[in-house]
Parts: structure tokens; sequence; C-alpha cells
């Protein structure tokens, strides 16, 4: 067990907190934890299917069987005097709304304030985070780290340790499995562990696939952040060659970062990219992480949002702390937009809240995260989001002109003239001409479509040629395209006011 998450919460304990919340699910961990801060001293443990037990020694029973979680707490309220005790209550979301339990936690909680003979604290462990308005001022929040890689390692050594005697391993080998473990839970490293030892009775080297797969599945179960598999390089993305240029420097500081830190190189923070839907953002997050050679992690803000009290800004930490704990990483927020357009309105305290967390982090961070945030709509965002500080650069990312929109065609074309069964005959200067008002979106759907066209007219033909590609057939869907320009106009007046207004970057 880390012995920083021990002297966390042996200080929260000293410092008189009446009510501490430990949001995690792997409940064993948890009890070493709480017993590496308290001891032997007088613990009773509380939980739906057991009733009240004790806390050390689980097989025996504290009070009647039957006892309510109310009766319970009733029962330690009224005792005359309770130096050093404690009280562990696991997965309460579900009864800590009723009335009389709610009382009687606000109870406890004034009584270990104000009465030097009633030292009670409890422990609350619970998978979600459920927290009435009342109780908030009385509870504080342990955070239990991640695994650093010291403490990886002694796990690696934990499963090593039981076929050290049949297989041999090198340690070197070994260790290239830490980055891929980073950002899991204790749980989930012990569980990945035992399925790669399965699989052959060993851990090499090679079991980073396993791990990568089964650490994308957790990822994915907890609701939280995406790990997103992307193909996309710096080179398939057309037009925006200063925003591409500006990630390419990034990305060699974040490679180097050890030695860039002794030239007093600042860590990279992050880039917020501002502009219409389809013009390339989701693009260049997806290629920036392949130029740092990093994984994607997408957080979406919507995901955040929970039922309980609270619960709403503990997914939010827990994403964070997931994502500095897999470091260096890009993590990626999209459409940031949606998710704050309620700060500062009716109704929105807890936005406000979420909001403000976020904001302090980026401005304090200093782990290796590289966070890309994109928007649609300028209008809606916050102000606090418009000004530097919090990202290294805000960029704006326009309709392409007709240089990048020759871009944009070459990358298409290349990519169809790379099937032997394509003819390309075409030029991307004429075609750049003929759509002015389109986004790379709108040009990469004129080229799909014209290629499906000509398939179709191949098939009705019954014919087994290839497929000849011209201007005209190209000009002609792209006549028939209804481009971003046409149906979005007056967003993209509103947009280019609030670019003269801000203080932004062109990315071309």
């Amino acid at each position: 067990m880390n012995e920083m998450c021990i002297k966390k919460l042996k200080k929260m304990i000293d410092v008189n907190i009446p009510i501490i919340y430990i949001n995690d699910y792997d409940f064993v961990r948890v009890d070493e934890l709480i017993y590496g801060a308290i001891g032997d001293k007088t613990s009773r443990e509380w939980t739906p299917a057991t009733g009240c037990i004790n806390f050390v020694d689980k097989n025996k029973r504290a009070y009647a069987e039957t006892m309510s979680l109310s009766d319970f707490l009733k029962t330690e309220y009224e005792r005359e005097t309770a130096n050093d005790r404690y009280l562990i209550l696991k997965e309460i979301e579900d009864f800590i709304e009723l009335p009389e339990v709610k009382t009687q936690l606000i109870l406890i909680a004034q009584r270990k304030l104000y009465d030097p003979e009633f030292n009670t604290t409890v422990f609350v462990v619970s998978t979600v985070v459920n927290v009435p308005e009342s109780l908030r001022q009385y509870i504080s929040y342990l955070s239990i780290d991640l695994p650093k890689d010291e403490e990886i390692k002694e796990l690696i050594d934990a499963h090593i340790k039981v076929n050290r005697d049949e297989n041999f391993y090198e340690r070197e080998d070994i260790n290239e499995l830490i980055p891929s473990l980073r950002g899991m839970t204790a749980f989930e490293i012990d569980r990945t562990l035992d399925m790669a030892m399965s699989k052959n009775g060993n851990l090499t080297a090679s079991d980073r696939d396993l791990i990568n797969q089964q650490k994308k599945q957790m990822v994915k179960n907890s609701g939280l952040l995406e790990l997103v598999d992307s193909n996309v390089k710096i080179s398939d993305i057309g037009g925006m060659t200063i925003l591409k240029e500006y990630l390419e420097n990034k990305a060699k500081v974040m490679k180097h970062m050890t030695r860039a830190q002794e030239y007093a190189v600042r860590v990279p923070k992050g880039v917020f990219i501002v502009g219409m839907p389809g013009c390339g953002k989701s693009l260049c997050a997806k290629a920036a992480a392949a130029e740092f050679v990093a994984p994607l992690l997408k957080l979406d803000m919507g995901s955040m949002m929970g039922k309980y009290v609270g619960e709403s800004e503990g997914n939010l930490r827990k994403a964070i702390k997931i994502a500095e704990a897999a470091a260096p990483c890009v993590l990626w927020i999209d459409e940031v937009e949606k998710a704050f357009s309620g700060v500062g309105g009716d109704n929105s305290e807890i936005v406000t809240r979420m909001f403000g967390y976020l904001l302090g982090w980026l401005q304090d961070k200093t782990s290796s995260v590289y966070v890309i945030a994109t928007a649609n709509n300028a209008e809606k965002l916050p102000p606090e989001l418009k000004r530097k500080g919090r990202f290294d650069e805000i960029f704006c990312v326009n309709l392409p002109d007709k240089s990048e929109r020759k871009a944009i065609f070459e990358v298409h074309l290349e990519r169809i003239n790379k099937k032997d069964k394509i003819s390309l005959y075409v030029d991307t200067e004429t075609l750049a001409k003929n759509t002015e008002g389109f986004n790379g979106a709108d040009i990469e759907s004129v080229v799909n479509e014209t290629v499906e066209n000509a398939f179709l007219a191949l098939i009705e033909k019954n014919s087994d040629e290839a497929l000849t590609i011209t201007n005209d057939m190209l000009i002609k869907t792209a006549k028939e395209t209804k481009s971003i320009s046409k149906t979005c106009k007056n967003q993209i007046i509103s947009m280019e006011k609030i670019f003269n207004e801000c203080d932004f970057k062109s990315a071309s």
C-alpha cells in the first residue's frame, strides 16, 4: 500500500476531519490503507450486506445481525465517551439520503468537532460519490494515488516470484512493461498481470500488446476516458501549416523533456483549437498523439455528469488522475463549449465547480499531459478560456483558403491514387478554384462521393476495368454539394467577429 496515502489519511485524522470519503472499488486495498492509518484502535464496519461487524476481524459481529445503518449510527452517537473510535461505512450511497441517516451523520460530525470526549471519525467508502448538500461541509475526500513506477515494479516482482524457479526473467525486459501499466489501479494491474502470466507462464516485453488491449478495455469501462486508436499523421492533414509546425515543435520538446528542463524549458501545457466543424481540429488531436508517440485519451465532458451530488466533480478528478498517471500522453477535450456553455448562468453550480477545477488544473499543471481542447463555437466559450495562461496557445482554424484546399485535395487524391484500379486525371489548382467556401470534410466528401459514383457506373456496365477520375467529375460533385459556407453562414460570420476581437493565432 502506498505509504504516501497512509500519511495523507493520518494527517486528515489528526486535523480532526469528521467524515473522510474514499471513492474506490478495491475494498481490500482500502481496508489495508485504513488499517495502516488507525492500526488496532476500536473500529466498526457497516455494509448493506453484512450489517455491523468488527473492522479488523470481519468474522466477529459488533451488534445485532439485522441492525440498520440508522440504528447503528444512533448507538454510536449516544455513547458517553468515544476516544479514538472509527466507523467504516461501505456502499451507503442508497442510504445516505435518508433523513435519519443524514441527520445522524451530521450529529456525529458536530459532536466530534465540539465534544473533546467524543473523538469518533467516520470513513465512507464507496464506488460512487453521493454527498447530500447538508453534509458537504463536514466531509473531506481522500484521493488514492495511482501506483508510481516503483510500486508497479513491486507488483510485477510479486507475480514473477511465483515462477522464479521455473522461468528466467531479464529485468530490463520486464521494465519495458511499466509504461503500459501506468494509469491503472493496483487492482487492475494485478488482474492484467494475471492474464499475461496465464498466457505463457511468464512476463516479457511481448506482453505489452495484451496489456495495452486490457488497458484500453478498462479505460472504456470507466466511462470517463476513451483510449483512441489513430493512424493519422501530421502529413495527412492538408493546410494549417503554422499549427502543424507548432505541434511538431512541441513534440520535440516533450520527447526530450528531461534535457529541456536542464535549460529551463517549461513543460508544454497544451493548445486550444477553435474553428468551424469539419476543418481538421479532431485530425490535429489524433495527429499530435502520433507525433508525440504518446497515447491519445479523449475526455467526454458529458460522461462526467453523475446523478449523485458530488459525483460529477469526482468523475472529473478521477479522469484527470488517470491521465496524469498515464503521462506522457495527449488528453483531448472535444467540443469543450458544450460542457461549459452554462457557466455563470442559472442552475449551473455543478458545471461552475467543474469548470473551476479544470481551469485550476490547467493553470498549475506540471505533468507531461499535453492537453488539446477543441471547440466549434467560440461565441459560447466562457471568457476564461479565451485568454492564454491555461494553454500555451489558442489557434483559430478558419475555412481553408485556395492553397489549403489544393493541399487537402492532394492528400485525399494521393490516398486513392495508391489503388491499382484507379487512374487520376486531375488538376488540384482547378479543383481548389471551384470549391471556395468548402472545408476539409466537404472536400473529402466530394472525393469519396465521386469515386463511389464512378464505381456504381462500373457495376451497371458489369465491367472490371480501372476507374478513371477526372476534374469534371469532381467539379460536378462539388456543385451538387452544400458546403459549410452555405449551411452555416451565420455561424461563420459570428466566428469571424470573435476571432477578430480575441487574441487567437491563425492556424494557417
